[in-house]
């Protein structure tokens, strides 16, 4: 009797009861175990999770204080490579200007004037030569090793100097010969009172010498770095000084003759030394700090004690410090250990309030989880059967109706969604349909202004590009003669100008949006410029046949006016400029204007062209941009020329404008500055 029982209220006939009994017996048991596990696993978990947080933290602290210090290293020997290159290129420019002044002396005097006059003339020339700082002058020896020219030296002149020896007892002209012995030109360091332990001051001196093979000469030209030294340790600092990270951490700089470079997150300029007047507190921290710097490698970690900014208590700090021996410079950062300390609390008590919660969270999952089972087991077999009865008769009446289920008489979502899924099959179809319509005209709008895009890009770079295919195919032919070869030749190299300009056209534009276009200003004589834009354009339409256009250019008589711009970037601007002008201008004729107003040039290109409408003059200067959609298609371009001209015009210090009528014609004008 009491197995029939049991067996009737485990395992009863009716699958309702049968689901309900076996709902509450699943949930119930894994929902305590569940819950008794997790309480278990986060009461070790936080024990261990506290020690290895507090461990983790400290060595954290450590790694982020050190990658600082050595990212700041790093910016140091990357701004010393640059600061030296920058020396070296002064000192190689003086010589490479001196010995093109010679090598013009030489061929200009040859066979006209006796070796010893050109000598004294290059001689007298070279001396004549003016530098920005002392010690930049070139100096001429032979490569015997005896003086030719030395300014400041005149007793050199016709001595030997093989064994000369300056005043740190360096035999630099015989560094000079051996290294010119294997190449025509090159550098020398020199270290000037080194230690052999620490380099504590940049004693350097830099050479440049180079050969001048018509008099078995050469030419050379020193400087030393520490004139530029203080520039250069002002900018670091500055630097340095400016770093800041979490709890108000700051960057320290020493030099290991003990005067401060940055102290307390500001560059020194007080004449505090550490080794000769500080306190004893400071002093011994600075000779922790060298102490340390004596170890291979010359960095490592130490701890001492410290005054936060703006407060007088000492703190225990840690401190992580490397050495930029080159200089000797001791960068070092560090952290205060009772921040670090309170940190932790912080994070144990922060871990404990998770643990309880995570407790109560749990024990107050299981408290619901049993109600919400004995309510849902309460309505279940009676809202489960009713459910179920009710899609039983409708698919047994299905077959002689075709009623619609009520699915507001359902208490279950799976019953509800069923029969809304039976019902509303053909509504879901037509949406589908219309989102389907819908989305495949965004792809196709999409799809157009994709190839709108490329096709304008694509179609400037493929022209030129398959001309220079189908012309080299051409020249592969052993039946072309010889002359259709030579035509050949000169499409592709035409072609190739042309894919090489837009090119660089694109390369352009991706330096004005990096802010990256710039401009190198030098003298430039302006009618000789203007004549060879002259005979470029009246050659070039000369071969236009297509086109009946004259050039015409208005300059200005002074034949000597030079003015201090960028050439090639203003052919650059001119050339998109009259390069236009002719593509738009069938008949008539191409102008270029030029005067001088003040200390600025005026330029105006004028044609006969198609010109503008109003409303589309103030876009053209837009990238991409043409005129309309006709003209891309009948003149082709990307549309780049106007946008770098415009930005080129703007770095050479002026503006451009636009003056157009449609059908008459165009008038573009801007102007430079001329110093």
């Amino acid at each position: 009797m009491p197995l029939k029982f049991f067996k009737r209220v485990a395992i009863p006939s009716n699958i309702s009861t049968y689901l309900s009994h076996t709902l509450i017996i699943v949930t119930v048991a894994t929902t305590l175990l569940i819950g008794g596990v997790l309480i278990i696993q986060q009461t070790m978990f936080f024990s261990k999770i506290s020690q290895q947080k507090s461990k983790e933290y400290v060595e954290d602290q450590k790694i982020y204080i050190q990658e600082i210090v050595k990212n700041e290293t790093e910016y140091i020997r990357l701004q010393n490579i640059a600061f030296k290159q920058r020396i070296k290129s002064k000192i190689k420019s003086n010589v490479d200007q001196a010995i093109n002044i010679a090598a013009s002396i030489h061929q200009q005097y040859s066979g006209k004037k006796s070796d010893d006059e050109i000598k004294s003339l290059i001689i007298a020339t070279v001396s004549s030569l003016k530098f920005n700082m002392e010690f930049e002058e070139v100096f001429i020896s032979t490569m015997d090793g005896s003086g030719v020219y030395y300014p400041r030296k005149p007793e050199f002149t016709g001595k030997n100097l093989r064994n000369f020896k300056d005043a740190n007892g360096l035999p630099v002209i015989q560094e000079e010969i051996k290294l010119l012995k294997n190449d025509s030109e090159g550098f020398l360091d020199y270290n000037i009172n080194s230690d052999e332990a620490l380099e504590t001051s940049p004693n350097k001196k830099i050479t440049f010498v180079k050969k001048f093979s018509q008099y078995n000469w050469y030419f050379g030209s020193k400087q030393y770095v520490d004139d530029f030294f203080p520039e250069f340790r002002n900018e670091i600092a500055e630097k340095i000084s400016a770093v800041r990270f979490r709890h108000g951490g700051y960057v320290f700089m020493n030099d290991v003759n003990g005067t401060p470079i940055v102290m307390d997150g500001k560059v020194y300029k007080g004449d505090l030394n550490l080794l000769s007047n500080a306190d004893d507190s400071r002093k011994n921290i600075f000779l922790q700090e060298l102490e340390l710097i004596k170890t291979i490698p010359s960095e490592g970690f130490f701890y001492y004690k410290w005054n936060k900014i703006n407060e007088i208590t000492l703190s225990d700090k840690c401190s992580y410090i490397q050495l930029f021996k080159e200089y000797g410079w001791i960068v070092g950062a560090g952290f205060y250990m009772d921040e670090i300390e309170n940190t932790i609390k912080e994070q144990q008590a922060s871990l404990r309030r998770d643990q309880q919660k995570s407790i109560l969270i749990i024990v107050f999952i299981l408290i619901c989880l049993l109600v919400l089972e004995a309510i849902i087991i309460y309505h279940f077999n009676k809202r489960y059967k009713a459910d179920f009865d009710r899609f039983f008769n409708f698919f047994y009446l299905s077959q002689h109706s075709f009623n619609k289920l009520n699915i507001s008489h359902f208490y279950f979502d799976e019953f509800k969604k069923a029969g809304e899924a039976a019902n509303e099959m053909i509504v879901l179809r037509e949406e589908i349909q219309d989102k389907l319509i819908e989305e495949q005209q965004k792809a196709m709008e999409s799809d157009r202004l994709k190839s709108a895009f490329l096709a304008n890009m694509s179609h400037e770079i493929r022209t030129p590009m398959n001309a220079i295919l189908g012309f080299s195919e051409l020249l592969e032919d052993e039946s072309q003669d010889e002359a259709d070869k030579t035509v050949f030749v000169s499409l592709i190299r035409k072609n190739g100008d042309i894919l090489l300009n837009l090119i660089n056209d694109i390369i352009d534009i991706s330096k004005i949006e990096a802010n990256l276009l710039s401009v190198r200003k030098r003298p430039v004589l302006l009618n000789k410029f203007l004549n060879e834009i002259n005979e470029h354009y009246t050659e070039t339409l000369a071969l236009k046949r297509d086109k009946k256009i004259q050039f015409r250019m208005n300059t200005i008589e002074n034949q000597t006016i030079s003015i201090l711009t960028d050439e090639s970037r203003l052919r650059q601007i001119l050339d998109n400029l009259i390069g236009n002008a002719i593509k738009f201008t069938s008949n008539g004729s191409v102008s270029l204007d030029v005067n001088i107003q003040g200390d600025r040039v005026h330029f105006s290109i004028t044609d006969t062209g198609i010109g503008i409408p109003v409303e589309q003059q103030a876009s053209i200067f837009e990238r991409f941009i043409q005129a309309n959609e006709g003209h891309k298609m009948n003149f082709g371009g990307t549309g780049l020329g106007l946008a770098i001209s415009k930005n080129l015009i703007e770095l050479l210090g002026g503006n451009i404008g636009v003056e157009s009528e449609l059908g008459k014609g165009s008038k573009f004008y801007f102007s430079i500055q001329t110093n």
